[in-house]
């Protein structure tokens, strides 16, 4: 996985990543700068499978053989964002709904360890790591149904609405399910809200139309968008590409 990182906040971040068409993950705010040891930029870090950093400078320097050697022994990443590793200890029947966690199905393992914890055949090991796997899903939904929150404030909309519509399509009416489509729900009703979700989803598609435009054409498509998307954050996004590229 390829991570750009700036300390400069999102509102400078945003606006360029825009603008340069850059594709992999940007993360704005960061502080690693100082982990890093960084003295110029740009600056790159190449860290292998088992988290250690084996290469760092420029990145014109940066060899294909070093790109090979790290990524020896690192694995596909499961880009589901229900999945995650469970930290339970293995326990009798417990053990075989591991790897449905590791691979983001959680609404099932989740009715299937209450099930477990309340059988009467169930040893009094499988009860409690059934506990406290169920414990451990709990709280990965609830995480991501408070960053959805955070989504929403920052008026982020459509990564809220993916966690929301991937939590309440796992779980059904169960209860972690019928709290996303509450929110969902909540983001419909809200004229607001439900005008932001228009405008990202309406980005996304000007996007892919205004790339295969060039210069002040392309400018034109995002300032007529940014007049139709006024006061929305896909609108300002749309303003900063308008704008004629600085000499």
């Amino acid at each position: 996985m390829v991570l750009a990182l700036s300390d400069e906040g999102a509102d400078v971040v945003e606006p360029y990543v825009d603008e340069m068409g850059i594709t992999v993950r940007v993360g704005a705010g960061s502080q690693a700068g100082g982990a890093f040891k960084i003295k110029g930029y740009p600056s790159s870090a190449v860290v292998n499978a088992e988290g250690k950093v084996i290469w760092q400078g420029h990145p014109s320097s940066l060899s294909k053989g070093t790109v090979e050697e790290a990524l020896k022994g690192a694995k596909p990443r499961n880009t589901n964002v229900l999945a995650f590793t469970p930290q339970t200890a293995a326990e009798g029947r417990v053990a075989a709904h591991l790897k449905s966690v590791e691979q983001g199905k959680l609404g099932k393992t989740h009715a299937a360890l209450a099930a477990l914890a309340s059988d009467a055949k169930a040893t009094d090991g499988e009860k409690a790591a059934a506990a406290a796997l169920s414990a451990e899903i709990e709280g990965h939904v609830g995480a991501l149904l408070s960053q959805g929150e955070r989504f929403v404030k920052s008026r982020d909309m459509l990564k809220a609405v993916l966690i929301y519509e991937t939590v309440a399509k796992e779980f059904g009416a169960a209860q972690p399910g019928a709290d996303a489509k509450s929110k969902l729900d909540a983001i419909k009703a809200d004229e607001k809200l439900s005008k932001e979700l228009a405008a990202a989803e309406a980005f996304e598609k000007t996007k892919d139309s205004a790339a295969k435009l060039k210069g002040a054409k392309a400018r034109d498509k995002w300032a007529e968008f940014a007049q139709k998307y006024k006061g929305t954050r896909a609108g300002e996004r749309a303003t900063a590409l308008s704008r004629p590229p600085k000499n």
